[in-house]
């Protein structure tokens, strides 16, 4: 089992992987913890849940899926089409991070019923007894008049959207349905039952009352159900129901483990880096949570893995920064052995939270001892064994802290208390297993799992898992067949009443087919092979060799491997050929087609650089040269001799084009050879070109005002203005008027000083 687990474990982490090397390839957006996306011109099986935001190609979850074909399926037979801001599943292929081809779409609503009440400043409204909020964003359809305008109390509405953790429905679309309600007309409601007795239960503020009818098995608080019923009035506290189905809430995984999964809802049950959206179970691993709470909506893409959405990406929806402090948050404590548990509802617009507590009543965050950054619910340990304790909570965003809650209390108990419930609870069925997934249980320290292939498990009738975690695979079972579990949470003082029941069916006894899209790409001495994932494989096994027409039975056996697999140490220059097949309880598919890689040729140093080129200025030389391929740097060699080698010249090492070498002699004339250089050595030395720095600038009025006006005064009044260089020369050589002096100056500097006699 825990080899099993290990191999699940890789795998999955191949799979984030290659989804986050996807995303620096290309993905656009932008969220909290990075980004996926298949990579181009390949196809990733997965499922997306959310709001149609454009029709024609139907956009869920910024993919535009092509619908060609596609299965639609309704749950009610009044909806005939797929309509904007409904809430929907859509199962296929991703081509990139905006395109998509879908093979089936469902829409579930989340009740049908009348308006009970309805506030245009709170933006929300009642219907059976359930609150349902609005926005700029919520599509009105069907009214009399655009948006709100056509609202009144009494209509018959169906409703679409998320529901968070108070039970409150963010609705994304509301439709009006024609005829309005009377006291006949048939109610629906899907929900999470919250108390029970007997054939009455309750969803949110409204009252089932399902006497005469069969429940289904396993039905009890923690379940998700789907009512239907009628109501005697638009404010009826009791509908009187006429069906009651076990329902999934959000994902309806009906193809098993997906590559890719991307849902929409809003987060519930936070606890570490686990949280709940919807009917699915997020494992966040390593991603931040930075205004991630409960209440909050996200978007969260990852892989889909026994029955947990490994996240890759998380991205609040709608995040607006803050003007004014959270509200109070409403909270609620219990007591246990040494400890006790606080927890609250989620407040909007809260970043996180800070408890304040006391031994004595009235707790302020005056006067209460502060615990910061606390997420519900929060277990307080070490605690006086049968001693109240008194607790406010505060939320806080980033302009501040908000009122306190209301005082609550809780006794500690002298002794330990038996867990809660676990919920959270779902089954995804495979090869000859099943994957039982759910979320933690505060105080449990181990879990049990009762099974059946009898609907209707208990733990007096089923067959005992003990001490199990979660993601758990049970293996070994019977191909196509529905197994029925539920899950208790346990501690040192006894085992929680059993989850509501869920059920997994095995996967038909199939071989998988042959892997395809199977590639293979030479490098260094290895060679990648890739291929894309096959349904129902749990393992994949590739066979190579160096002559074409490779099979199972002539090839050299990789088991085990994984996409994409790097097979290393190979011969430089060589062809190797490779089949894959796919693995499963089942056996072994048949051979994909062969593909074929060639290793690089032995690397060898560069070639010696050409088109050297050297141009002189003032007191340097400028050294430019095209790039050489395969080249990691360069050594350039100089000399003022002609002839210059790497072995007679002076290095100056890794330099780049163009290069200027400075700090030169006048006039001079510099000689250079240049080298390019690799991981394996460097190049022959390139030709020998040449640059003659610049002769220096002289100042002709310097020189005159320094060596002539004396004798002669200023420049400007010189009485030997308009001599020329030739005349000043043959009277310095004549020494006339004592001018022998002046054979000091080069004839350049006579130049210079006739230059400047002539303005």
């Amino acid at each position: 089992m825990k080899m099993k687990n290990r191999v699940l474990f890789y795998n999955l982490f191949a799979a984030i992987l290659i989804t986050s090397l996807m995303t620096m390839l290309g993905c656009s957006g932008g969220g909290s913890g990075g980004g996926s996306a298949p990579v181009a011109n390949s196809t990733v099986q997965g499922v997306s849940r959310g709001v149609v935001t454009q029709l024609g190609t139907v956009t869920v979850n910024g993919v535009a899926f092509d619908t060609t074909g596609t299965t639609i399926t309704m749950e009610d037979s009044a909806d005939t089409a797929l309509k904007l801001g409904m809430v929907v599943t859509v199962n296929g292929t991703f081509s990139d991070s905006t395109h998509g081809k879908a093979t089936r779409i469902t829409f579930s609503d989340n009740l049908k019923g009348p308006i009970a009440e309805f506030s245009n400043a709170s933006s929300s409204m009642t219907v059976l007894k359930q609150k349902v909020t609005f926005d700029s964003k919520t599509v009105f359809d069907d009214f009399s008049m655009k948006g709100t305008g056509g609202v009144a109390l009494g209509q018959m509405v169906q409703i679409s959207g998320f529901t968070d953790p108070n039970g409150t429905i963010h609705a994304t679309r509301i439709e009006r349905h024609l005829p309005d309600w009377t006291s006949s007309t048939i109610v629906e409601l899907k929900g999470t039952i919250s108390t029970m007795s007997a054939s009455t239960f309750t969803i949110g503020g409204l009252t089932i009352d399902a006497t005469g009818l069969t429940l289904p098995a396993g039905i009890g608080v923690g379940s998700f159900v789907k009512v239907e019923g009628t109501i005697q009035s638009i404010d009826g506290a009791t509908l009187k129901a006429t069906s009651v189905s076990l329902r999934k809430e959000g994902i309806e995984n009906e193809d098993g483990d997906k590559n890719q999964m991307e849902v929409e809802g809003i987060v519930k049950n936070l606890s570490g880096n686990t949280f709940m959206v919807g009917g699915t179970l997020v494992n966040a691993g390593s991603l931040t949570l930075a205004g991630i709470a409960n209440g909050v909506k996200v978007e969260v893409e990852g892989v889909f893995a026994n029955g947990v959405l490994i996240a890759s990406k998380i991205q609040i929806e709608n995040a607006v920064p803050p003007t004014t402090v959270p509200t109070a948050p409403v909270a609620s404590a219990v007591g246990g052995f040494n400890q006790a548990t606080i927890s609250w509802d989620g407040v909007s617009g809260a970043t996180s939270y800070n408890i304040y507590w006391s031994t004595t009543t009235g707790v302020t965050p005056a006067t209460g001892t502060k615990i910061a950054n606390v997420t519900s619910p929060f277990v307080q340990t070490g605690l006086t064994a049968a001693t109240t304790y008194f607790y406010v909570v505060t939320a806080v965003n980033s302009v501040g802290e908000s009122a306190p809650s209301t005082q609550v209390s809780a006794t500690t108990t002298s002794a330990p208390t038996v867990p809660a419930t676990p919920i959270g609870v779902s089954a995804v069925g495979g090869a000859n297993q099943a994957t039982i997934s759910w979320a933690a249980v505060t105080g449990a320290t181990s879990y049990n799992i009762y099974w059946s292939t009898t609907a209707g498990v208990t733990p007096a009738t089923g067959t005992k898992i003990t001490n199990v975690a979660s993601p758990f695979v049970q293996t070994g079972l019977t191909a196509a067949t529905t197994y029925f579990y539920v899950v208790t949470a346990a501690n040192a003082v006894g085992e929680s009443a059993p989850s509501a029941q869920v059920s997994a069916t095995t996967a038909s006894a199939a071989v998988p087919p042959a892997p395809t899209g199977v590639t293979a790409v030479g490098g260094a001495a290895q060679a990648t092979i890739s291929w894309t994932a096959v349904t129902g494989a749990t393992s994949y096994n590739i066979y190579w060799s160096t002559t074409t027409g490779v099979t199972p039975l002539t090839g050299t056996l990789i088991a085990n491997a994984t996409s994409p697999f790097i097979q290393t140490g190979l011969i430089a220059s060589t062809t190797y050929f490779y089949v894959v097949t796919a693995v499963n309880a089942a056996g072994e598919s048949a051979s994909s087609i062969q593909a074929s890689a060639t290793t690089n040729a032995t690397p060898v140093p560069p070639a010696a650089p050409t088109g050297v080129t050297a141009v002189g200025g003032t007191n340097q030389v400028t050294i430019s040269w095209p790039a050489v391929a395969g080249a990691t740097s360069y050594n350039l060699y100089w000399s003022t001799t002609t002839g210059v080698t790497p072995a007679t010249g002076t290095l100056i090492a890794n330099v780049t084009s163009p290069f200027i070498h400075t700090g030169l002699a006048a006039s001079t004339t510099y000689f250079y050879v240049l080298t390019a250089l690799n991981a394996v050595g460097a190049s022959a030395p390139s030709a020998q070109v040449s640059a003659t720095t610049l002769a220096p600038v002289l100042n002709g009025a310097a020189l005159y005002a320094a060596n002539c006006a004396g004798c002669h005064g200023a420049l400007a009044v010189s009485e030997k203005r308009g001599r020329t260089a030739a005349q000043t020369q043959a009277a310095i050589n004549n020494n006339a008027g004592g001018m022998g002096f002046l054979s000091i100056l080069t004839p350049a500097q006579v130049q210079a000083i006739a230059t400047a006699l002539n303005f």
